[in-house]
This record gives C-alpha cells, structure tokens and sequence, in this order.
C-alpha cells in the first residue's frame, strides 16, 4: 500500500507539472496576441473609413491659337522664260548680261540675217512682177468680156471664160506672193531681240559673232533666260492631315537662315486640287512679295502656315488622357465633386499635350493625373487646381 501511494503521488506531480506549463504558454500567448489584435482592429477602422482621392484639376477653354506648320520649300520666279531665236543669222551684239535688270521692250540683242533679208528682196520682187501681170490679166479678161457683151459672134465663150480664170489665177499669185512677204519681213523683225517682260537676266548662251539658228530640227535656240522676281513663288507640299485648312488667302509666313532677323509675308495663291497618291500631300503655292529683290530664286527657306481649326477643339495634357478599355475617356469633375468619365475623340498629337475635338465643354473641369481609384460616380478631394 505504501509503494502504492508514492506511485500515485509521483504521477500527480507530473500532470501538475505539464499542466502549470500549458497554462504558462497560454498566458504568454494571450500576452502577445491580444495587443496585435487590438492594433489590427484600429487598421481595419482606418481602412473602413476609405479616404476621398486627392486629385489636380484644370478648367479647359477652347483652344485659339492658330496651327503652326512648318514645311521646306525653295523660292522660284513668278515667271522664268527662255528667249529663243527666231529667225537665222550671226550674232551681231548683245545688249545686257546675267543679272541685268531689264524692263519690258529693252532690245536685248541683235541679229544679222543676210539670207533672210536676201529673201525678202527676191519676195518683194516677185510679188512686183505678180502685180504687173494680174493687171495685164486684168486688163485682157475686160476687154474680151465687152467684145463677148457686144457681139456674141466675134468671140466664143470659152476665150472669155479662159482669159478670166488667167485674171483670177494670177489674182492668187499676187495674193501669195505678198503673204510671203508678209512672212519674212516677220522674220526680219526677229533679228532684233526684246524683253517680253520686267526681269532679270539669269542666263546668256550667246557671244558676238555666234552663228544663230531659228530652227534646229524644230527645236530653237536659246538666247538667253529672263526670271520676273517681283513675286516670289514658294511651292510646299502639305501632308494629308492638313489638306482641310488650306484654301486661297491663307496667309503664311516664309523665313530663311540668311535673314535671321527677318520674316517675309506671304499667301497662299493657289493649291492643286488633288493629292500625291504616293506622298499624300496637297501642293501649295505661296506668293511673297519681293520689291527689294532680297529674294532670289532657287533660295531654300520655310514655310510656315498658320491655320485656325475648323471646329472648337481643346488642348489638354497626355496625362488626363484615361485608356482602360474601348474608347479614350477624360475624367471630369462636377461642382459637386463628383467624377464622370466623358469619351473623347483625339485630334493632334503634341507630345506632352493632346487635341480633343469632341466630348469636352468650355470650363470643364478635368482630372489632370487621374489614378486607378478615378471612376465614374466617385467623389473626390480637390487639392489644387492647375493654372495652366
């Protein structure tokens, strides 16, 4: 019996033991755990609360300033005309050089045409001897046709149709004779030379004693080559996208890195009415006045016009831009504070800013950096409004 109950004493001692332990565990536990619960309920409180979205806005206005495009172009001559020659002979002298001035009717050059004169000598003789007989013709056809009226007997109808058709016949010799005539002293007249219009000389293909050809091969010989400079033709080829903005009196405005400081106005005169099919662009032709002659032709330069869209448009940033699904949108915020997602269509790309042509009102308000939380319906905390 006594080595029963130290037994039992023993096992008491051991259950005792482990279960001071146990709760000694529970306690460190419970001392642990509940401050990390009373700390996650406080984040579940402030997480409930969900704060408003802090967002930067801008009121839109519509957008005034002009479209600046800027294009190559180079500077060519109102008018640029070869002057060719006429009529065959030596060259005899020559009146002006490149970069003359000339003014319209200025003889620019004469010509010695031997043949041609010797031509006209030998024409003006024939026709002389033409003349003589059509009226001994004439006189003939007359005198058989009284006869033939006085006694239809004396001469037969034939003699007096024959001698009539004589008088018409060298008639015609008489006529051709003096359209040749008429021809070459057309010709002489081409041996001299004259401005067709004010100018400047750019070219001389000639030199005193040169043999000239009116006709080589039927192609005739340039003399020299006259450029009207009072107005400047500035040609560009305008991309696609701005075709709609181009019509007859755009002004625009023509700069060369040679005139720094300088800008030369111009206007657009006249466009063709039909595109590139391989370039897609539309070519267009600026007039600049020159009365100073500071342009030349063959300058390179820049043609910049100014467009104003045809329709109301806004500019706003690329960040504001909201891309998620199907269409672009734009956030906007209400006077209540309120988020609305209005779908925009994109005109121009600027880089950091974009052209919305439809979608937005003038003064709408817009989110300028809208974050995942921006979504139709929500309200928002304004924190400041961009000035810009």
């Amino acid at each position: 019996m006594k080595i029963s109950f130290i037994s039992i004493q023993k096992v008491d001692r051991k259950w005792l033991l482990i279960g001071g332990t146990v709760l000694f565990l529970l306690l460190l536990f419970l001392w642990g755990w509940i401050p990390h619960l009373i700390n996650r309920n406080k984040i579940d409180a402030l997480a409930a609360q969900d704060p408003l979205p802090k967002v930067q806005v801008r009121e839109i206005k519509p957008n005034t300033k002009p479209i600046e495009l800027i294009l190559p172009s180079s500077a060519q001559a109102w008018h640029i005309t070869p002057i060719w020659a006429r009529t065959n002979g030596y060259l005899i002298d020559y009146l002006v050089d490149i970069g003359d001035v000339v003014k319209a009717g200025n003889l620019l050059a004469e010509i010695d045409t031997p043949e041609i004169d010797e031509e006209l000598a030998t024409a003006q003789a024939q026709l002389l001897n033409s003349t003589y007989e059509r009226d001994i013709a004439k006189v003939t056809s007359d005198r058989w046709q009284a006869l033939w009226k006085k006694n239809r007997e004396a001469v037969t109808k034939q003699e007096v149709d024959q001698y009539l058709a004589n008088y018409q016949s060298s008639e015609a010799v008489v006529e051709a004779n003096q359209k040749n005539v008429s021809r070459l002293t057309y010709l002489q007249q081409y041996k001299k030379v004259y401005a067709p219009f004010d100018g400047i000389i750019t070219q001389r293909s000639i030199d005193i004693g040169s043999l000239i050809y009116g006709n080589i091969n039927e192609s005739p010989q340039e003399l020299f080559q006259i450029a009207e400079t009072h107005t400047i033709r500035f040609f560009a080829d305008v991309p696609q996208t701005y075709f709609r903005q181009i019509h007859d009196g755009l002004k625009a405005e023509v700069t060369l890195e040679q005139y720094p400081d300088r800008i030369f106005n111009g206007t657009v005169s006249r466009y063709a009415k039909a595109l590139d099919p391989t370039a897609r662009t539309l070519l267009t032709e600026v007039d600049v006045a020159n009365p100073d002659g500071s342009l030349l032709t063959g300058l390179f330069g820049r043609v910049k016009f100014l467009m104003y869209p045809e329709n109301i448009n806004f500019i706003i940033p690329t960040t504001a831009l909201i891309i998620r699904s199907g269409f672009p949108h734009v956030a906007i915020v209400d006077k209540d504070q309120i988020v609305h997602l209005k779908q925009v269509q994109i005109g121009r790309d600027y880089g950091k800013d974009l052209e919305i042509t439809s979608g937005l009102q003038e003064n709408d308000q817009i989110i300028v950096i809208p974050s995942d939380k921006i979504k139709e319906g929500v309200k928002v905390d304004i924190i400041k409004n961009d000035p810009k």
